[in-house]
Formats: structure tokens, C-alpha cells, sequence
């Protein structure tokens, strides 16, 4: 494997809960995409918070190395001596970076991550008024369900959410991620939705428009955002315990995946829709 992506992070959770690794081998790694990234970030916090630490050896490749470093994968935990003429940072890295990854740890201040993502979108590309909308208004839904439903039941001391963003030759990247309690639990706390297994909850969200809140007019954001994805032929990944909700321009399904906590989404924009 050379690439960690929304099509093979599935391989690398499944490889290190299977052989229970303590060591996990990126030397070899020339791509990885957001989506993986935050992954990556939640996997190694998750490791080291249950007393059993992964030591990486990370890309060997400058440029995945310093993307990784100015996106901040690293936190502070910088990649082996061995490999220290690739681990620092140059301007060119950061230039390539559109949007590090960012906490997301309430919802007050979700409206200054917001404008912080717009305005790095906004520098690079000359948005059209309905694309900003459209944008602001699916980061908002997206940024929030990590203060609503990541830790609803008060039972995860840190859900650790986080957001980034990157972009391509002919597209856009946006992932959210957090390691709290996934939607099966999420919609447990409603009457009439317990006991719904991970791929349950993702029909339900899906095609009922559900949501833990049973107020009028509340739940369906998640509904609506794929399908503004699916219109616009973009991917959409939404990955919650051992269910991996997937479609592209070709389709998409459920699929069964390796168990990881949370809720974790990545959206891949065509740039033609957006400016």
C-alpha cells in the first residue's frame, strides 16, 4: 500500500485490530487524504488513551512528510530522528496546505471555525455567492453534530473532534471526524431507536432523516448534505462503528467495516460546482 485514502484507511484499522500491531509501517506512503489523516490523528490518541501506544514510522517521502506536519498530524510527537531531514517544515508545505486540521470542541465556537475555513477557501478561489452558501451552511451541519451527538450521553471524556480540509487539481476535500459515541448510541437516546446496530443507524439517518432530537423540524442535516453531494457528483464517506456509508458518480452502498469509534465524514467537491 502506498496511499492512505478513504478506500484503504478500512485496510490499515483492520490490520492493526486483527494482528493487534504495535507498530504501524507508513515509510512507504506517498498520498494520504484528509479523511485518512483525521482517521490516523483519532487512531493514535485512541491507542495511547486505552495504555496500548502504536509507534509509527512515517512517511519517508518530504513532501507527504511535510504535508502531514503543517496539517498537524504530528501534534508535537514529530517523526523519527532517523528521518529528520523530511520532518521540517518548509513554506512551500504550508502553502499547500489549505486547512490544518482544527478542533471543533463546542458549539459556540463553531461559527469562528466556520468563517476560518471559508476565508482559506475564499483566498484561493473566487467562490460564487450560491457555492459559499451552500458551503458555510454544510460545514455549520457538519461542525455541529460533534457538540450535539458525539458525546450525548456524557460518556466519553474526550470525543476529540476535528476538521480539515484540503484541495486538488479538480476538487475539494472536506473531512470531520471524532471518536465519541456514533450514531447507534446517538439515536439510542431517542425512544424508539435503541438497540439500532451501526448500519441500522446509518438507514436511519439516511433514508428516515432521523435524529436523536425529536423536535419538529430537527434531524434530516445529514440526509440533505449527501444528497446535495450526490447532485453535485461529489464522494461522500460516512463511517460510524462497523458501518461505512459510500457513494461516488458510479453509486454506492453500506459496507461492513472494522470497528473505530465515532463519526467520521469525508466529502470530496468537484471545484467546477463551486466556482
Amino acid at each position: 500500500m502506498n496511499q492512505l485514502t478513504i478506500e484503504t484507511i478500512d485496510q490499515v484499522i483492520e490490520w492493526i485490530t486483527i494482528n493487534k500491531l504495535d507498530r504501524l509501517d507508513l515509510k512507504n506512503i506517498r498520498f494520504v487524504d484528509p479523511y485518512a489523516l483525521l482517521i490516523l490523528r483519532l487512531m493514535i490518541l485512541e491507542r495511547k488513551e486505552t495504555g496500548k501506544p502504536i509507534e509509527v514510522a512515517w512517511p519517508q517521502a518530504a513532501a507527504v512528510n511535510r504535508w502531514m506536519m503543517t496539517m498537524g498530524i504530528v501534534a508535537g510527537n514529530s517523526p523519527s530522528s532517523s528521518n529528520s531531514q523530511n520532518s521540517t517544515p518548509s513554506s512551500k508545505g504550508f502553502e499547500s496546505t489549505l486547512q490544518p486540521i482544527t478542533r471543533i470542541e463546542n458549539e459556540s465556537g463553531i461559527g469562528r471555525v466556520v468563517d476560518g475555513f471559508h476565508h482559506r477557501l475564499e483566498e484561493r478561489y473566487p467562490l460564487t455567492e450560491s457555492s459559499r452558501r451552500a458551503l458555510v451552511a454544510v460545514m455549520i451541519e457538519l461542525f455541529q453534530n460533534i457538540p450535539h451527538h458525539s458525546n450525548a450521553n456524557g460518556t466519553v471524556a474526550d470525543p476529540h473532534g476535528i476538521a480539515a480540509m484540503q484541495d486538488y487539481e479538480d476538487s475539494i476535500f472536506l473531512a470531520v471526524a471524532d471518536k465519541g459515541i456514533g450514531l447507534s448510541a446517538s439515536l439510542g437516546l431517542r425512544d424508539g431507536y435503541q438497540g439500532l446496530s451501526d448500519a441500522g443507524a446509518v438507514d436511519v439517518v439516511f433514508h428516515q432523516g432521523a435524529s436523536r432530537f425529536d423536535d419538529p423540524g430537527r434531524g434530516g442535516e445529514l440526509r440533505r448534505i449527501a444528497d446535495l453531494i450526490r447532485s453535485w457528483d461529489g464522494v461522500f464517506a460516512l463511517r460510524t462503528g462497523r458501518a461505512l456509508y459510500y457513494f461516488d458518480s458510479r453509486g454506492g452502498d453500506v459496507y461492513d467495516v472494522p470497528a473505530f469509534p465515532g463519526v467520521q465524514l469525508g466529502l470530496r467537491l468537484p471545484r467546477r460546482v463551486l466556482i
